[in-house]
């Protein structure tokens, strides 16, 4: 939530959150986004979190 309307670089996730260097192999992001959004988007009609490709993830919510 402190990069709310941010874009938060998937190697900067893997890094604070798991403390993994760059592996292009490894899909814990993406389990673990998959997994956010069934949770906080899914029951609801507007998502919070955005796949900004070739970038990140950015969470942002209706304004």
């Amino acid at each position: 939530m402190r990069n709310a309307g941010r874009v938060v670089p998937r190697t900067l996730l893997l890094d604070k959150v798991w403390n993994l260097n760059f592996e292009p192999s490894t899909s814990i992001l993406e389990t673990q986004i998959s997994r956010l959004r069934a949770k906080i988007d899914k029951p609801f009609d507007l998502p919070l979190v955005h796949t900004v490709r070739s970038m990140g993830y950015t969470l942002h919510g209706p304004s």
